[in-house]
């Protein structure tokens, strides 16, 4: 078992209440990633929902969580045969830290036509990758390493493009599946830092994961990207292909960017 999915297990109380633990491992700072967060509840949607992989889910961060104790209350909102849909509130010390809507299925058995409108990056040659410094918990946890021209801004060489080209893969050597991608869609550093460095915090307040297959083992290709940065509120769309040049999620996350006080 990975340190993903360990650090991810619930207990189930009731038909309607689970127990977890927000562990220190996946922290920004003292701030608990809202991708690790995303995947605590989806562990319960798994489970309440009865189906197997998650399809779409969207979180809501309405208060900062905490490490700790987790209480987590499930609502079955619809149960079909193919797809079913639930609700997962996520609370510490009586305040409700998220909330997640989600629908969930089995994506081995999603049939149809399948259109794609671009192709995945260039997967970077891992002999010029940049790669990212180990500077907070988060980072101990993931093996990031960004293609040279999208990678530059970690030495301080700033662009005008928002974008991530970059190989991701847990530390531990434990392979990518529906849930870990909830996560992988949220740990890479703000597309923002691009164009103006890594001062700043970058809060998010919604984000939407789309999960289209089960990953294969292997190295994940993923591409981030912010078009528009307006009063201080910017999107973060995201894009993950597995080691088979699959396209296996997709992300739209709102997030606010707030400049250092000193500027």
């Amino acid at each position: 078992m990975g340190e993903f999915t360990e650090d991810t297990k619930v207990e189930q109380v009731s038909e309607t209440h689970w127990k977890g633990e927000v562990t220190p491992r996946w922290s920004v700072g003292s701030i608990p990633n809202g991708g690790y967060l995303m995947g605590i509840a989806a562990q319960v949607l798994k489970e309440g929902l009865s189906k197997p992989d998650p399809l779409t889910i969207t979180g809501h961060y309405l208060d900062r969580a905490e490490e700790g104790p987790v209480d987590i209350d499930f609502e079955l909102m619809r149960s079909g045969r193919s797809v079913s849909t639930g609700c997962a509130k996520l609370i510490q010390g009586g305040v409700e830290r998220a909330r997640f809507t989600a629908s969930f299925g089995d994506l081995e058995k999603t049939k149809g036509e399948t259109w794609v409108g671009t192709e995945p990056p260039a997967w970077p040659n891992p002999e010029t990758c940049i790669t990212h410094p180990n500077t907070l918990t988060i980072h101990d946890r993931i093996d990031m390493r960004f293609a040279p021209e999208e990678g530059a801004w970690i030495s301080g060489e700033l662009g005008d493009r928002a974008e991530h080209i970059l190989v991701n893969r847990f530390t531990d050597g434990s392979a990518p599946d529906p849930l870990s991608l909830l996560f992988f869609t949220d740990c890479v550093p703000p597309t923002v830092f691009a164009l103006y460095g890594t001062a700043g915090w970058v809060p998010t307040l919604e984000l939407t994961v789309q999960v289209r297959a089960r990953p294969a083992p292997g190295d994940l290709l993923c591409r981030f990207t912010t078009r528009y940065l307006t009063n201080g509120l910017l999107e973060e769309d995201g894009e993950i292909w597995d080691s088979n040049n699959q396209l296996v999620a997709i992300s739209r996350q709102l997030a606010k960017y707030r400049r250092p006080i000193s500027e």
